[in-house]
C-alpha cells in the first residue's frame, strides 16, 4: 500500500513540475529560450490580470450587476493571487520542495528494521487518504467550477465566456466572441487548475510528514517493553531521536514557503469572501451563483488550515507518547537520553503565517470573521 500510494502520489508533484516548467519542449541551448518558459504561465495570468483590472475599472459602467462586480473583483485576486503562488512554489521554492520530496521518497522505500512496519501502517494510511481526498477535492472542484462560466454566457447571450470583456478587440471583429468565449473559459479553467494544484500539493506534504510522525510515535511504545539485548533501549532511543530530528530538519525546510504560502493565500481569501457578501446583500437571482462562489472558498480554506492541525496534533501526540512510555527498566545513560528527547520533542512541528501565528482549525473560524 506504501509503494503503491507513494508512486502516485510523487508523480502527481512531479507531473506539475514536469508541465509547469515545459519539459515536453526540448531544450534549444538558448538561456532566454530555456529559463523563458518558466515564466509563460506567469506571463499567461498577468495577461488575464490585466484584461479583469481593466474591465473592474474602467470598462464597469455602473455597480448594478452584482453578479458582474463580486465575479469580476474574485477574478482579479485570484490571478493576482496565482501568479505570486506559481512564483512562490516553482521559482522561491522548488529546490527546498524538490529535496523534501526525495526526503519522503527515501522514507517511504527505506526498510529500517524499526520503522520499515511502522510506515508501512501509518504513512500508508496517510498516503491512502491524501490521495483520495486529492482526486475528491479535484474532481468536486471540477463539477462546480463550470457553474461560473455556464452563469456568464447565460447572462451576456453567449457573448462572453466569463464578466469581463478582453480590451483591444471592438465587437465588430470576428474574433470578439472567440476570444470572449473560449478564451476566457480556458484562462479560467487553467487558474482552477493552478489554484486546486497549489492546494493539493502542500496537502500531500503535510499528510507525508503526518504519516512519518505517527510512524515515529508508534515507535516511542517499544520502549515500554521488555529489553530484549544489553542496548535495546539505547539502540531504540538513537533511532528515534534521529528520525525525528531528520523530520523536524526536513519540515523547517518548507516554513518560509509556509510563510509565503499562507499568507497571500488566507488574505486572498478573506477578500473572497467580503466580495462575496455583495450577492448575499441583495438577494437576487444570483443568489445560487453566489452560494456555489461560497461553497468553492469554504472548501479551499478548509483544504488549507485542517492539514495545519493535523499535523500540530500528531506533534502533540509524539510528545506526550514519550512521557507515557518512560521505563525504570532503562539504565541511568538511556534516561538521561529519553530526557534530552523529551526536551527536543517540546519543538513541535506547525505551519504558520503572519498575523495569524499558528494555522489550525481555528484559523477557518478567524478567516470567515474577518
Amino acid at each position: 500500500m506504501l509503494k503503491t500510494y507513494n508512486e502516485k502520489l510523487s508523480k502527481l508533484i512531479n507531473k506539475y513540475f514536469a508541465i509547469y516548467e515545459m519539459q515536453w519542449i526540448p531544450t534549444v541551448n538558448c538561456a532566454v529560450i530555456d529559463r523563458g518558459k518558466l515564466f509563460v504561465f506567469p506571463l499567461i495570468f498577468s495577461f488575464a490580470l490585466f484584461c479583469t483590472a481593466w474591465h473592474l475599472f474602467f470598462q464597469m459602467e455602473s455597480l448594478d450587476n452584482v453578479l458582474e462586480v463580486t465575479f469580476t473583483s474574485n477574478l482579479t485576486i485570484a490571478y493576482f493571487q496565482t501568479i505570486i503562488t506559481i512564483l512562490t512554489i516553482n521559482l522561491y521554492s522548488k529546490k527546498d520542495l524538490v529535496k523534501v520530496l526525495n526526503y519522503f521518497e527515501d522514507i517511504a522505500t527505506s526498510k529500517d528494521e524499526y520503522l520499515a512496519a511502522e510506515r508501512e501502517k501509518y504513512l500508508g494510511r496517510n498516503l491512502q487518504f491524501a490521495w483520495k481526498l486529492v482526486r475528491i477535492f479535484l474532481i468536486g472542484m471540477s463539477v462546480e467550477s463550470p457553474v461560473f462560466p455556464l452563469a456568464s454566457l447565460l447572462q451576456s447571450n453567449f457573448t462572453r465566456g466569463l464578466t469581463y470583456r478582453i480590451p483591444g478587440i471592438p465587437p465588430n471583429s470576428i474574433f470578439f466572441i472567440p476570444a470572449n468565449t473560449v478564451g476566457e473559459i480556458l484562462l479560467f479553467f487553467l487558474l482552477v487548475c493552478v489554484m486546486i494544484i497549489g492546494d493539493t500539493l502542500l496537502l500531500i506534504y503535510f499528510f507525508y510528514f503526518r504519516g512519518e510522525f505517527l510512524a515515529i510515535t508508534s515507535l516511542t511504545d517499544l520502549l515500554s517493553r521488555p529489553p530484549t539485548s544489553s542496548n535495546y533501549h539505547g539502540n531504540l532511543l538513537k533511532k528515534i531521536y534521529c528520525s525525528h530530528q531528520r523530520a523536524l530538519n526536513e519540515f523547517s525546510r518548507l516554513s518560509n514557503f509556509l510563510w509565503h504560502f499562507y499568507c497571500q493565500k488566507l488574505f486572498g481569501i478573506s477578500l473572497y469572501l467580503i466580495t462575496s457578501l455583495f450577492v448575499f446583500s441583495k438577494g437576487n437571482d444570483s443568489l445560487l451563483i453566489g452560494i456555489f462562489l461560497l461553497i468553492f472558498i469554504i472548501c479551499q480554506l478548509a483544504m488549507l488550515c485542517i492539514p495545519g492541525q493535523l499535523i500540530d496534533n500528531c506533534s502533540e501526540a509524539f510528545r506526550e507518547r514519550l512521557y507515557m512510555n518512560f521505563s525504570c527498566e532503562m539504565n541511568i545513560k538511556d534516561q538521561r537520553n529519553l530526557l534530552i528527547l523529551m526536551m527536543g520533542a517540546r519543538k513541535n512541528i506547525s505551519a504558520q503565517t503572519f498575523g495569524l501565528g499558528k494555522v489550525s482549525i481555528f484559523t477557518l473560524v478567524q478567516v470567515k470573521k474577518e
